[in-house]
């Protein structure tokens, strides 16, 4: 300290006012603030090592010749162990997005923006940094190499796997460490490689600004390193989405200083090195958890193994290490690292929710309430135009009048003389409109608010939408905005939409249900279709609880969210129900019931049915007669096209299509 202040009053000329340490600094560097007469400061270092200080000494001269945002250094000691630096202030992005962590990962617009300001700025002390950068004074290496990947993969081995107890070959483990070692240095980089690129290290100006700090660790090496560094951090939470735009802006950032990589390839490669910083954290929790003993560490454990659970979920093509992806599938199903579910919630009737099929909360918020509109029936839409001088429509829902827009910006056909007694429906009165424009502008707005309304409206199974234009007669503009957003709502969801031109006292009604299923499944899944007043599902249920059955799967895909939410309305009808959803796509019979394996009793019998399926079939004596054979197919005598074929044993070998002659069939020679 001595010392340091000695620096100081040779570079100023004068003694500081005081010193003041500053706290959190690295384990082997303190840091100081020191303040002048006149009431500036700056930042005064005391090192333990001396090749680490001449390391950040030069890098910080070059990065400032290059004009980089770092500290500009002011002084420094003959022994290299003390430096005075420009004071970059104590606002750390660290500190400054602490609200968004403490969210569970929900950062808000002036956060994410923050985070876009510092990830686009990345590639400039990366590529910029490099050039004319002499390698051999970086510090503990000049370049990341096969031997630095290695250190860092038996770290995960020695300080994190071994204390775990999992079992592993170590010579398999050990071929597949090289391999992977191999594969993430396969490609020659002319970068600067940051090597601890974090929010602690990113300290921000007023206008948040990024300035750079602590890279005295940097050598040459992959930009992917730094990326997955930052963007992987198990603190941080950062969601997939989050994650995948600050992707996207430092690939574009990346692009105004280098030829880059296809999108498709920059994405392999950086998962890559996704899985090996993971693993190096893992090793340092470890290290600082289990040998250390400090909780903080081994309380981030678990954010690391979600990150890890991620990675496995991906193509098994991205990591082309068998053993290693079988010794981390293993590690992430160990009891001590089992993924902690989101909280269970019993209602006072007994019902338990445990998902939210639409509403993706964050944790902290716990278990979204049951809304009593969910799953009620098929969406009616209503569309109102009406005058402002006679107040806006009444809505009879009781769900408070939903959309009301204001018309009267736009250009009004009612000013001029030829339109005055027409309407919007009228062809002269929209060739007015559509030429002049103004309304197909603010339409497509309405447009995109609507969709996501509809759609949302849809998923839950609410059952009235209101949509209201006003202008100033009620004649002209919000006639034609009214119709256009009805006919649009109508022609794209197939939904009932009921349109009311209140003061020319018109109403038309554009029919969302025909006398074929079709129409009515472009609002509803099949599933809830009513038969008899009852809907499918409904009715199926009560047959199987009828017959004894208690436990039951259900395979969703078209309107899931309709299906869970009427469930969810008629407390899963007493049985203990699970879904299987099918999202991407429709998995088809076999698809669906192997999908769904893992939520069947293997040591007993199930049945298949089919949810369009009504009889009077006994499915307890069905089911009774299923233990004596390896399959049991229940089939109705009927004129079809296509018929079921069975060989001299009776045993089913596929079927056949009468008027086509086409069979369909695993074996040959089948008629």
């Amino acid at each position: 300290m001595k010392e340091l202040i000695k620096l100081y009053t040779t570079w100023a000329k004068e003694e500081p006012s005081h010193v003041v340490r500053i706290e959190g600094a690295g384990s082997n560097r303190e840091y100081y603030r020191i303040y002048t007469q006149q009431g500036n400061s700056v930042v005064g270092v005391v090192g333990t090592s001396v090749d680490e200080n001449r390391a950040f000494l030069y890098l910080t001269e070059h990065f400032s010749q290059r004009q980089l945002p770092v500290p500009q250094l002011l002084a420094q000691s003959e022994d290299y162990l003390r430096y005075l630096q420009t004071d970059l202030g104590n606002r750390s992005l660290f500190g400054v997005i602490k609200g968004g962590r403490e969210a569970g990962g929900r950062y808000n617009q002036k956060e994410k923006q923050l985070l876009i300001n510092t990830i686009r700025e990345l590639p400039n002390i990366q590529v910029r940094g490099a050039r004319g950068l002499d390698w051999s004074n970086c510090y503990p290496q000049p370049e990341f190499d096969v031997d630095n990947v290695l250190f860092d993969l038996n770290y995960f081995k020695y300080c994190f796997l071994k204390p775990t107890e999992l079992d592993f070959h170590e010579m398999k483990l050990e071929a597949n460490f090289r391999m992977f070692a191999k594969d993430l240095t396969s490609e020659t980089f002319e970068s600067f490689m940051y090597r601890d690129f974090q929010a602690r290290n990113i300290l921000l100006d007023e206008d948040g600004n990024p300035y750079f700090i602590d890279y005295q660790g940097g050598r040459k090496g992959p930009y992917y390193y730094d990326l997955a560094s930052f963007l992987w951090q198990a603190s941080a939470k950062y969601s997939y989405k989050l994650r995948r735009e600050l992707i996207h802006e430092y690939y574009n950032s990346l692009r105004n200083y280098i030829e880059v990589p296809s999108i498709r390839h920059f994405a392999q490669r950086l998962s890559l090195f996704v899985l090996f910083r993971t693993l190096q954290v893992l090793g340092a929790y470890g290290f600082r958890g289990y040998f250390e003993r400090k909780q903080h560490f081994i309380d981030s454990i678990p954010l690391a193994m979600d990150n890890l659970r991620d990675l496995l979920s991906m193509n098994e093509e991205v990591f082309p290490y068998p053993y290693l992806m079988d010794v981390l599938r293993r590690l992430t199903e160990l009891p001590q690292f089992a993924k902690v579910e989101q909280p269970v919630v019993e209602r006072s009737d007994g019902y338990k929710i445990t998902d939210r099929p639409f509403d993706s909360s964050n944790p902290l918020d716990g278990p979204a309430t049951f809304s009593k509109y969910d799953g009620k029936g098929p969406l009616v839409v209503k569309v109102f135009s009406f005058s402002y001088r006679k107040g806006i429509p009444d809505d009879d829902s009781g769900n408070g009048g939903g959309y009301v827009f204001d018309c009267r910006s736009t250009h009004n056909p009612g000013r001029y003389e030829p339109y005055k007694n027409l309407t919007g429906l009228d062809e002269p009165v929209i060739r007015f409109l559509e030429d002049d424009g103004e309304i197909l502008t603010f339409l497509d707005s309405v447009y995109q608010l609507a969709d996501h309304h509809v759609q949302r409206y849809l998923q839950r199974g609410f059952t009235s939408l209101m949509f209201s234009f006003g202008c100033t007669g009620g004649q002209h503009r919000s006639v034609y905005s009214a119709q256009h957003l009805a006919e649009y709502i109508h022609q794209k969801y197939g939904v009932e939409v009921r349109i009311y031109h209140r003061e020319q006292n018109i109403k038309q009604v554009l029919a969302g249900l025909g006398t074929r299923l079709k129409p009515i499944t472009d609002t509803m899944p099949k599933a809830l279709v009513p038969v008899g007043g009852e809907p499918l599902l409904q009715r199926v249920l009560m047959k199987l609880k009828d017959a004894g059955f208690e436990r039951v799967v259900i395979n969703v895909h078209h309107f899931a969210e309709q299906i869970v939410c009427f469930l969810r309305a008629n407390n899963m009808f007493g049985m203990d129900i699970h879904i299987s959803y099918e999202r991407d796509m429709l998995l088809e019979t076999g698809g669906g019931i192997k999908k769904a394996s893992s939520l069947f009793d293997a040591s007993s019998p199930f049945l298949i049915h089919n949810v369009d399926i009504l009889s009077n079939v006994d499915l307890a004596d069905c089911y009774e007669r299923a233990h004596d054979c390896d399959a049991l197919l229940l089939v109705s005598e009927r004129k079809t096209k296509r018929y079921l074929l069975f060989n001299d044993e009776m045993n089913l070998v596929g079927w056949t299509n009468i008027e086509t002659g086409e069979v369909k069939s695993p074996f040959e020679n089948i008629k």
